[in-house]
């Protein structure tokens, strides 16, 4: 059956060209390899400017509305219909030239790509010229309603547009003088409506949301135009209907679909400065590095990343971690961000003193009052064996029949090259395995007499056509129940031994029945868990891990630590993956954090603290809870430091007596600022006093009472804050 689904406009070209250039970078292997295939077979490349990059894409792929890869692997239709279709919408026209040839073999290059001679179509009302001009970013905000951004702004993504309001009037054909004139009376619209008329295709837009972050970034499609009331902006001061009628066409192509993406994401780097956070239309005559890096997926993801490379490093050598530190130093954001940037899935508990085994492992909890008021008690799965038993069942999702197919294909591939070369069974015996002539996996019993076929494919659809479901969304359990199942109403097919290889292949892990010569299933991959423990010091330990002292340690993971918990008799469900025993399944990881200065400290007994890594986290040095403070970030750092330096200065080895870097105070203090700075950051002197006055000082107070001259260093660090002896603006 062909596509019938074509684009309908240059927004969704563009969009889709984003599309192929965004699996390229893609950290999946699969999605990435898939769409260097797509541009290593192009034969007709449309051409867009993107800021003053062009990318190009084969028209195959972009002439299809909102094309992915499952669409289009699913059908990728037809090259020739979407050329087409391209003229008959007169969006794109052939272009011969050498300049797009020496840009299509820079772009192919850096993709690792050799391509020859290819077919360029470029947008029909440009010539080559218009895509060598160098582009612009803008920078817009998307409502002067308070409060309304974020609803603005999903107006902007809906429509495919940037818009600015003030007078109902078509300024199409208006020159800027005439403009300046008709709002000599409204100056703070001029500037908007000069900016306005300048902005050209393939420009940057950025939908700002003040100093905190974007909304969206863009690509202008279009010049200025006038449609009344083409967006509807919110309710004003005065509780009336805004609607703006002067926009431009955006094809939006980074955003979030809930929030906005905070300036943090964008690694903003010396020199470069942040764009203007008020005002309705600002302009940049230089795209902003970072703005770029983030619009074509390149440096800023590889320095992010980089900031927690280390922890992971740590994390999955050891599979247990500890950060520890002073005081507010960021460890419990840090443990989050470290588990973000694994992809992992991860839950968040709170150790207190209260806290024993019966939450974390298990427990027997109340029942409800049956009908005659009684009330009687079961055994429930605690916060920790709720999340390995997740963590068990739960698995990276490659798809349904088509990656069974992906699957299937590669252990044949591999048993044909000799990666793979025996297969062994659950009692431990091992039989070689081949390809038979019908292109199926064959294993040898010890008997020569006897040869059976490992019908796996023929078995998976048995099952798929008689079941009626798609096994590939079954959790492992699930499917070897059915498994046993289904042994029981059959004598022609041994589906138990069978059984076996399929479901090591529908769970897509990396065969353990399987003897493997370095094969690598990428696509098999284990989905990561991480378990993060807060305040991990001030629980009783013994009282909440009891036996999982045990199973914990990152030598004994998965079932081979299997330990008897307190309450395992209680346990009847034979499907229940601890039925046999509790374990910590090997693709889960814990990171806890703990104060240096806690008292509960001393209650970490040497058989936990062997099982985990440990890593400081110094106040100094992770201050990338501050990143939303944006241009008051550097000062209030340097504040942070001072302070610091003045309670323990680790390069000289001196501070106040009693005292050390343990009682640094962390970013996270300094971060409560933001409560009272306001948005134009104008009341920075009274912020400051609130910072002092509400939180640091009673935090200093407490360290230094009951120690020699406590009055006195309280009233230095004070004076250090408010740099009193320097020039800091900073008032007391």
């Amino acid at each position: 059956m062909e596509r019938t689904d074509f684009i309908e406009n240059r927004i969704d070209v563009v969009k889709n060209i984003y599309t192929l250039y965004s699996y390229v970078k893609s950290t999946i292997a699969e999605d990435r390899e898939w769409a260097l295939q797509r541009f290593q077979k192009g034969k007709w490349y449309v051409v867009e400017p993107f800021g003053n990059t062009l990318l190009f894409a084969p028209s195959r792929f972009v002439g299809y509305k909102n094309n992915t890869r499952e669409k289009h692997t699913s059908k990728d239709g037809d090259g020739t219909q979407t050329n087409k279709k391209f003229r008959e919408l007169k969006l794109y026209r052939k272009v011969a030239d050498n300049y797009l040839s020496e840009q299509f073999e820079h772009f192919m290059t850096t993709l690792g790509i050799e391509k020859g001679a290819a077919d360029f179509l470029i947008p029909n009302n440009l010539d080559v010229s218009d895509l060598r001009n160098q582009h612009k970013c803008y920078f817009i905000c998307p409502t002067h309603c308070k409060g309304q951004k974020e609803f603005a702004w999903k107006g902007f993504l809906t429509q495919n547009l940037m818009s600015i309001g003030w007078n109902h009037t078509d300024y199409t054909k208006y020159t800027n003088d005439e403009i300046e004139q008709e709002y000599k009376n409204v100056p703070n619209a001029i500037g908007p409506f000069t900016l306005m008329k300048q902005i050209k295709e393939g420009d940057v837009i950025c939908c700002t949301n003040n100093n905190f972050g974007l909304w969206g970034i863009g690509i202008a499609l279009s010049q200025y135009r006038y449609k009344e009331k083409v967006h509807y902006a919110g309710v004003d001061d005065a509780g009336d209907d805004s609607y703006y009628s002067h926009y431009v066409d955006v094809a939006w192509l980074c955003f979030k679909e809930q929030g906005y993406i905070s300036a943090s994401e964008f690694n903003i780097q010396p020199t470069e400065k942040q764009w203007q956070p008020y005002g309705t239309l600002n302009q940049k005559n230089d795209i902003p590095q970072y703005i770029s890096n983030y619009l074509l997926h390149s440096n800023y993801t590889d320095m992010e990343d980089n900031k927690y490379e280390k922890y992971i490093k740590l994390l999955e050598a050891n599979k247990n971690l500890i950060l520890t530190g002073a005081p507010g130093t960021g460890k419990t954001y840090l443990a989050t961000a470290i588990a973000e940037a694994m992809e992992a899935e991860h839950e968040f508990v709170q150790f207190h003193p209260s806290y024993d085994y019966t939450d974390f492992v298990e427990g027997l909890r109340p029942t409800p009052p049956d009908k005659n008021g009684n009330i009687g008690f079961e055994r429930k799965d605690g916060v920790f064996k709720t999340f390995c038993k997740r963590a068990i069942n739960d698995f990276k999702d490659f798809g349904n029949t088509s990656s069974f197919e992906s699957i299937y294909q590669s252990i044949v591939s591999d048993i044909k090259t000799g990666k793979i070369q025996s297969y062994q069974t659950s009692k431990g015996e091992s039989y070689p395995l081949r390809i038979n002539e019908k292109g199926r996996i064959v294993y040898r019993e010890k008997s020569p007499r006897a040869e059976k076929e490992e019908n796996i494919k023929l078995m998976y659809n048995y099952l798929v056509k008689n079941n009626q479901f798609d096994l590939s969304s079954y959790s492992r359990d699930d499917f070897w129940n059915l498994i046993k199942k289904l042994s029981k109403n059959t004598r022609t097919i041994d589906y138990v031994e069978y059984g076996w290889i399929l479901q090591e292949l529908l769970n897509r892990t990396p065969p353990k029945n399987l003897v493997n010569k370095n094969s690598n299933f990428g696509f098999n991959e284990k989905k990561k868990y991480v378990f993060i423990i807060d305040e991990i010091n001030r629980g009783e330990i013994s009282k909440i891990f009891g036996e999982l002292f045990f199973s914990i340690d990152p030598g004994y993971r998965g079932e081979r630590g299997s330990v008897k918990t307190q309450y395992q008799n209680l346990i009847m469900d034979e499907s229940d993956p601890f039925y046999n025993g509790f374990y910590v399944p090997d693709n889960v990881y814990v990171i806890g954090t703990m104060n240096d200065i806690d008292r509960s400290v001393e209650s970490m007994d040497f058989a936990i603290r062997r099982r985990f890594a440990w890593e400081e986290i110094k106040a100094n040095e992770n201050t990338g809870m501050l990143d939303e403070l944006q241009e008051m970030k550097s000062e209030v750092v340097e504040t942070m430091k001072r302070l610091n330096a003045a309670i323990w200065d680790e390069d000289t080895g001196t501070g106040i007596e009693g005292l050390n870097a343990a009682y640094h105070i962390g970013g996270s203090y300094f971060r409560k600022i933001q409560l009272y700075i306001n948005e134009e950051h104008s009341n920075k002197n009274a912020a400051y006093r609130h910072l002092w006055g509400n939180h640091l000082k009673v935090v200093l107070f407490e360290y230094l009472r009951g120690t020699a001259n406590a009055t006195e260093n309280l009233k230095m660090l004070e004076s250090v804050y408010y740099n009193e002896n320097g020039n800091n603006d900073i008032e007391g």
